[in-house]
C-alpha cells in the first residue's frame, strides 16, 4: 500500500494524527577469510515506525509495510490502553528535497581484499587473515498527515581486519576497525598490515602484576566506553533515578581536558542526520564542556514531561549520532613516549562478573593490550580485569591523541592517556 491511500484510509477510520517514519537501508557486504569467499549478503530492507493519535491516546508500532491490518492495529491498541500521553506531530517544517538512492558496487574492493591477502605470505605465524568489508546507504523520511515529507540520508563504508595468531598451541585474535564515509580514505594495506604487526606482539604474552597503571585507551576501547555517557545522560534514565549522573548538571565531574561535542550535521562523519527518528531538527551541541556537564539528551516524549526542547536524540531510545571527544594535540606515538611505562588497552569484554554500570559508574571489564615499555610496545599482556569508576577514569585523564576513528555512527574518541588506574592480574 502506498503512503497516499494509508493516509487516506487512517483518514476514513477516524485516526486524529498519524505520522510515519520509514527507515530504508541498502547494504552489501562480504567476508574473506585467507583469501576465500566466505560470504556475499546484498540487503534491501524498509522498516516503518509509525505512530497515530486518537481522543488524545497515542500508539507506535512497528512493521515491515503499510496495510489495513496496521491501522486496525492500532485502533485496537488505543481502544485498550489507559494512557493519555499525546505526542507531537510535526507541522509547518521546511520540506527537504529527496535525493536520489547512491548506487555502489563493492566488487572492486572485493577483487583489491583478495590481492591483499597475500600480504600474510611474509608471517608464518598468522593461522588466520579475516577481511570484511560493507558499504551502506541508508535514508530515514517522515511523512505525516500534516503533509510533512523530510528526508535525510547517509552513505558509509566499514573496514573490519581480524588476525588470528597462533602461538604453540594457543590462538591470538586481534582486531582492527575503520568507518569512513569516503571510501578512498580507507587504506586497506595499511591498516591489514598494522593489524598483523599488532596480533604477532600480542601473541607474546606476560603477567601483568595486579596494582595501579598509567596507561592508554585506544580510541576504539575509550569511544565504546564513552557511548555509556548516553545511557548516563539520557532524560529518562535520569529521571528514573538509574543513572550515576542524576543531579549534575552544570557540575564539575570530569577532567577539564574532557569535552564531548555532539554533531548529527557534519556530513563528513558516519552518523550524519539532518533530523532524528521523531523529525526533530539535529544540531551541534556541547554535551560537557571542560569538565563541565552542559546538559542531558531527551527525545519529545521527555522534553514535554519537563516542558523544555527535545535535543533532538530520538532514534527510538534516545542515542546520539555524531558525539565526539574533542580531540588532543599528539599523535598515538606521542602519547605512548609520554606514557613511558604502562599499558596500552587495545580491547575489552564484558565478561561474567564485569560491565559498565550506567546506574552506579563502576567499571569491571576484562582487558587486552600490550605491556609499553620506555614509550614503545614490548609485549602482549594477558587478560585481566580493570577496575575503576567513570569518575576516577575521565577525571585523571593527562592527555589526548590528535586522531578521531570512528568505528559506530553514534561515538567516537582519540586514545586517551589515563594515570592511576587499578588493574587486577
Amino acid at each position: 500500500m502506498n503512503y497516499n491511500d494509508f493516509f487516506k484510509l487512517a483518514q476514513e477510520k477516524k485516526l486524529d494524527k498519524i505520522q510515519i517514519t520509514e527507515n530504508h537501508k541498502i547494504n552489501s557486504s562480504f567476508k574473506l577469510i585467507n583469501g576465500k569467499l566466505d560470504s556475499y549478503d546484498d540487503l534491501n530492507l524498509k522498516k516503518y515506525n509509525i505512530k497515530a493519535e486518537k481522543n488524545g491516546k497515542t500508539i507506535k508500532i512497528i512493521s515491515d509495510y503499510l496495510s489495513e491490518d496496521i491501522l486496525d492495529n492500532i485502533l485496537f491498541n488505543i481502544e485498550n490502553t489507559d494512557s493519555k500521553y499525546e505526542d507531537e506531530y510535526l507541522e509547518n517544517i521546511e520540506n527537504i528535497e529527496r535525493k536520489k538512492i547512491v548506487d555502489f558496487s563493492i566488487d572492486e574492493d572485493l577483487k583489491k581484499l583478495k590481492d591483499l591477502d597475500s600480504l600474510r605470505d611474509k608471517y608464518p605465524q598468522i593461522d588466520k587473515l579475516i577481511l570484511i568489508f560493507s558499504e551502506e546507504y541508508s535514508n530515514t523520511c517522515i511523512k505525516n498527515s500534516n503533509n510533512v515529507d523530510i528526508s535525510t540520508d547517509s552513505h558509509l563504508c566499514n573496514f573490519i581486519v581480524e588476525v588470528v595468531v597462533k602461538n604453540k598451541e594457543e590462538l591470538i585474535n586481534y582486531d582492527k576497525e575503520q568507518i569512513s564515509v569516503n571510501k578512498e580514505e580507507i587504506n586497506f594495506k595499511n591498516i591489514i598490515e598494522e593489524a598483523i604487526i599488532s596480533a604477532i606482539k600480542m601473541s607474546n604474552k606476560e603477567k601483568l602484576q595486579s596494582k595501579k597503571y598509567n596507561l592508554i585507551l585506544d580510541s576504539k576501547v575509550s569511544s565504546n566506553i564513552i557511548d555509556n555517557i548516553t545511557k548516563m545522560l539520557s532524560a529518562t534514565n535520569i529521571r528514573n533515578n538509574i543513572s550515576c549522573l542524576n543531579n549534575k548538571i552544570n557540575s564539575e565531574i570530569f577532567s577539564n581536558k574532557l569535552t564531548i561535542i555532539e554533531d548529527p550535521t557534519n556530513r563528513d562523519f558516519p552518523g550524519y542526520r539532518l533530523f532524528d527518528d521523531e523529525g526533530t531538527k539535529t544540531f551541534k551541541k556541547c554535551i560537557i564542556e571542560n569538565g563541565v556537564i552542559k546538559t542531558e539528551l531527551f527525545n519529545i516524549k521527555e522534553a514535554k514531561l519537563k516542558n523544555v526542547a527535545s535535543t533532538g536524540n530520538g532514534y527510538g531510545n534516545i542515542e546520539t549520532r555524531n558525539m565526539y571527544l574533542l580531540p588532543g594535540k599528539n599523535s598515538l606515538e606521542e602519547l605512548l613516549k609520554k606514557l613511558d611505562n604502562g599499558i596500552y588497552i587495545t580491547n575489552y569484554m564484558e565478561a561474567s562478573g564485569t560491565s559498565i554500570n550506567c546506574t552506579t559508574g563502576n567499571i569491571s571489564i576484562q582487558i587486552f593490550g600490550f605491556i609499553v615499555e620506555k614509550g614503545k610496545i614490548k609485549s602482549g599482556f594477558e587478560p585481566c580485569i580493570m577496575t575503576t569508576t567513570i569518575f576516577e577514569l575521565l577525571s585523571n585523564i593527562e592527555d589526548l591523541s590528535d586522531k578521531l576513528c570512528f568505528t559506530n555512527i553514534k561515538t567516537s574518541s582519540p586514545a586517551l592517556l589515563i594515570n592511576d588506574i587499578s588493574i587486577s592480574a
